[in-house]
This record gives structure tokens, sequence and C-alpha cells, in this order.
């Protein structure tokens, strides 16, 4: 496949979501709506992205896999290209009031229950504001089955958990089995394996116009929660190159994705590999991604999400004056 590949970005209206997505990012939301998520690539029954540029225009990503396999995935994808479905999902969260205390579950679970694929997740913070925070695992010392008792009991259950202060840049890793919340007041990128299943734990007693609240699982939930590590999640960034010109510092790696940030001040030139689709998200600045196929020329603003086939050799990111971006891989 020989040109990189725009999506049409899917919104999603939250009780927690906010205007940012559009107000920042130039996302086509109306203002007016609290537009809590923005799909940028998704390959889900619920949620399809639609190419919108080129031969492709129109098409979905199954239609990719199908009819193009290892040439549009790459050769270390044949397990998801034998079944046939798209390995990751992109999406930003624009997080103005506070999500729920949620857990996710594995693998085996979420197949065994629900036919699906289980979700592990990272965040990475675009922006920020009022010194926010996140909610991740249990507090040391208190178990699941603590937490089970003080929520069968109607006990007050918000200084169990362990809390985060983050600024702009910072990443984390959610495993499945990961107690986690975002807690307001930022901007995430969230790069994560193909799901769409999320386990209500807690709602901070949060009532609808008719005095509802949402539905809870908390059966699910505690069958997934597991007793993780949560000091160990926060980012380490690992330098791997630094001149003048370019800086690339590797988020996280594991056998879902590898995520690495890119800060450039003039001009990048790279070429795929044929073993691994890319997918850039560009975090800050401006300026251009370009293939060797005529046309084929994409602004990057703030908040664009590209996808490069693994088969297409070389491209060129052109910055105005500096950028940062996030370039993805499996």
């Amino acid at each position: 496949m020989y040109y990189i590949l725009e999506l049409y970005e899917i919104g999603k209206e939250t009780v927690w979501g906010g205007n940012s997505l559009a107000y920042l990012y130039s996302k086509p939301f109306e203002l007016a709506k609290n537009i809590g998520e923005s799909l940028e690539i998704c390959d889900l029954k619920e949620g399809k992205n639609i190419i919108s540029n080129g031969e492709f225009k129109g098409k979905t990503l199954s239609y990719l896999i199908e009819n193009y396999g290892e040439e549009f995935l790459g050769s270390d994808c044949s397990e998801f290209i034998k079944e046939k479905y798209f390995p990751l999902l992109i999406k930003f969260i624009d997080a103005k009031d506070k999500l729920s205390i949620q857990v996710h579950p594995n693998e085996e679970y979420a197949n065994k229950k629900h036919n699906k694929h289980g979700k592990n997740e990272m965040w990475y913070i675009m922006d920020a504001k009022n010194n926010p925070k996140l909610l991740i695992g249990l507090k040391e010392g208190i178990d699941k089955t603590a937490l089970k008792n003080a929520i069968e009991n109607k006990e007050n259950i918000e200084n169990m958990f362990n809390y985060f202060e983050v600024k702009k840049g910072d990443a984390y890793y959610i495993p499945s089995g990961c107690i986690h919340a975002i807690l307001g007041n930022v901007i995430v990128a969230e790069i994560q394996t193909p799901s769409d299943i999320t386990y209500r734990l807690y709602d901070w007693n949060r009532i609808d116009k008719n005095g509802k609240g949402r539905e809870l699982h908390i059966e699910d939930s505690f069958n997934v929660i597991e007793n993780i590590d949560s000091s160990k999640l926060k980012s380490q960034r690992i330098n791997k190159l630094k001149n003048e010109n370019l800086e690339i510092n590797q988020i996280f790696s594991n056998k879902y994705f590898t995520t690495e940030e890119y800060l450039i001040k003039d001009n990048f030139s790279s070429k795929t590999n044929n073993k691994t689709f890319e997918i850039i998200i560009n975090i800050e600045g401006s300026g251009i991604i370009e293939s060797d196929m005529k046309d084929n020329i994409i602004e990057l603003k703030a908040g664009k999400t590209v996808l490069i086939p693994a088969s297409l050799g070389n491209y060129r990111i052109k910055s105005e004056k500096e950028m940062k971006f996030l370039r993805i891989t499996i």
C-alpha cells in the first residue's frame, strides 16, 4: 500500500466530557455537546472509523485487512490478519469531570463472557490544568476483599485507592485487572487493545436528571480485579536518541504495542519496515506528513492522527517550528 491514511473521527458524548477536543484540537464536534471521547482509529462493531482520503476513501480498516493483509498491517501481524481484526484502538479523552472508578477484563475473561478481546491501555497526558490526578490501584495493605466488604456495607471507599498528581507529558500503563479512574481536568491520548469492555465499580454517587445513577458492574469487577503494584505503572522514559534536531524517548513497549515520543525541530524522515504499520499522533506544534506518492500530503495540527501502512516505504514529517508526536507500532 502506497499512501498515508486519514480517518474521520467519531465523537462520543459522555456525562464527564467537555468541548476541548473541538476547541483545542479542531475536532469536528459541536462545542455545545459534552464530547468525552474521540475515536481516532477504531474498527469495532460499536464504532468503525472510515478512511477520508485517497483511493480507499469510504472504506473501513476491516476492508483493508481483508484485501491487503500483510501489505497493510505487516509481517509481524499475521495473527491479526488471520483473525481479521485491527489490533489497536486509539482514542482521545476529554475528562472535564471524573470518570467512574473502573476495571477492564483480561483476554480470557473477556473472550469467555463476551466473545471479545480484553483491554490493556496506556494514557499519555496531552493537556492538564488545575493540578489533576489519576486514581490507579488499591492502597498498600488494602486488598479486593476489604474493598468488596466496604462496598457491601455501603461505606465510603474513596480513600482506599492510590492518587497520582500528573502533568502534561506524563504517561501511565493500565493493564487489565487494574482499578483506575481519570479524575478530570486532563486530555488523554489512550492507546489500547481493541476492546470496549469496561466494568464500573463506583461512579461517585452521580445521578442524572431523572435521579438515576449509571449501571455498575460489581460482580464482574471483582471477578477480574488483580493485585497490581501501581507504583510501577508510570512511564520511565528511555532515551534512544538526542541531538540538536531530534529526540526520541521510548514511553512503553510490551507485547501489545510500542509507543515512542518524538521531538523534532526541523524535518524528520523515516521508512516503514514491512513488519508493522505505524500510527502517528501529533501532540504539539504543526507541520505536514507526506509520502513519495504524489499529493499524499497531510496537515499535522495538534491532535491529528494518521495511519501508515507497513509497506508504505519512505515518509517525511516537516515541522513549522518544533513538534512533539507519538509513534505507535506493534
